[in-house]
This record gives structure tokens, C-alpha cells and sequence, in this order.
């Protein structure tokens, strides 16, 4: 890659550029969207979810989590139609925080997909506390980059209800309720906690 030089007029654009950015980092208004798809999205299915099971005691109902691909199938294309100008530090630190729990979410369906082929049976229950703890992490992480303490203790209460499902039994219908809550908890009051306070 060739280093260009800029004129001076150039040098004061990005400078403005980067004092702007930094001072809108605080609201941040589109990035805590993306908290509000997720947490909006997993709320809807785990109602959708209980109830299609409570009322049929049909478990292929939980297929219907497979929609949340649908808020990063937006985020995704919806995120490459307007790149920013501007790339901070901070910008990169949370991108590589949400890769890195995205790979964690692929690597466990895999898993569940190898294994479960093995053994002869594909059981994917787990991956509901293993979400909550994965986006749990992210979001917590997210709040000590940002310093804000509702993204930082919210995801407690999914770890609360991930223990819970990891020590029971196994899967029950009670599952799909804890799940949309705990997204609810840490995901979505955050988000709005901290849009609220940006206006």
C-alpha cells in the first residue's frame, strides 16, 4: 500500500472527522440498534416459541429460533450499504469483540452438528445457555469498552437463568421464556438506558 500525502485542507477534514466521531461515540445510536434487533427479536420468538409449544406440545416449534439469523442477516447487509468514513480505535475494539463471540456461536452449532451426527442425535438445547452466556460476555464486554454500567451487570441475569437451564433436567418449554428475558434484561433495557441518555 502507497502512503499519500494530504494538504492541509484534507488533514483538517479528517481531524474534524475524528473530533466528531469520538464526540458522537458516547450516543452511538446505530450500533445500540443492533442491540435492540437482537434483543427485540429474541423476546418475539421465545413468545412465539412457548406458546406454539404450550398450545400444541409440539417441540418442532423450536425450529423457529433458527429466525434469529434474520436480525444479523440485516445488520449484515444492512451494514455494508454505508461504511464509515471514519474508523476509531474504539469502532475496531467492539468489531473484534463481536467477531470473536460470532465465531463462538458458529464453532458450538458445528459442534452440536459433528457431534450430535456421531452419537446419532443432533440436540441443540444447549445452544440456548450457551447463547445467553456467549452474548452475555459480548455485551458486558461491550459496556467496559464504552463504560457503561447497565451493558456491564444486566448480562448477570442471563447468567442467572443459563445456570439455572445447565443445572435442570434438561430442556423444558420454561427455557424459551428465560431466554427472551434474559435478552430482554441485557440487551434491550441497556440499550435504551444508554439512548436515553444520549438525547
Amino acid at each position: 500500500m502507497e502512503d499519500r500525502k494530504i494538504n492541509e485542507m484534507e488533514s483538517l477534514e479528517l481531524i474534524s472527522e475524528m473530533i466528531r466521531k469520538t464526540k458522537n461515540e458516547g450516543s452511538m445510536k446505530e450500533d445500540y440498534n443492533t442491540f435492540l434487533y437482537y434483543g427485540y427479536a429474541a423476546v418475539i420468538i421465545s413468545i412465539i416459541v412457548w406458546a406454539g409449544i404450550h398450545f400444541t406440545g409440539e417441540l418442532e416449534f423450536s425450529f423457529i429460533w433458527f429466525a434469529m439469523f434474520v436480525p444479523y442477516l440485516w445488520t449484515t447487509f444492512a451494514g455494508k450499504q454505508k461504511k464509515p468514513e471514519v474508523v476509531t480505535y474504539l469502532d475496531s475494539m467492539l468489531g473484534n469483540i463481536w467477531k470473536i463471540i460470532g465465531n463462538m456461536f458458529a464453532l458450538t452449532t458445528l459442534a452440536i452438528v459433528a457431534t450430535g451426527a456421531y452419537v446419532g442425535i443432533i440436540n441443540f438445547s444447549l445452544m440456548m445457555p450457551l447463547s445467553i452466556i456467549y452474548a452475555g460476555i459480548g455485551t458486558a464486554m461491550t459496556g467496559l469498552v464504552i463504560k457503561e454500567k447497565a451493558f456491564v451487570w444486566l448480562p448477570l441475569v442471563g447468567l442467572l437463568a443459563s445456570v439455572y437451564m445447565l443445572l435442570s433436567d434438561g430442556y423444558d418449554n420454561s427455557w424459551n421464556i428465560l431466554f427472551g428475558l434474559s435478552f430482554l434484561a441485557f440487551m434491550v433495557i441497556p440499550a435504551h438506558i444508554v439512548r436515553s441518555k444520549a438525547k
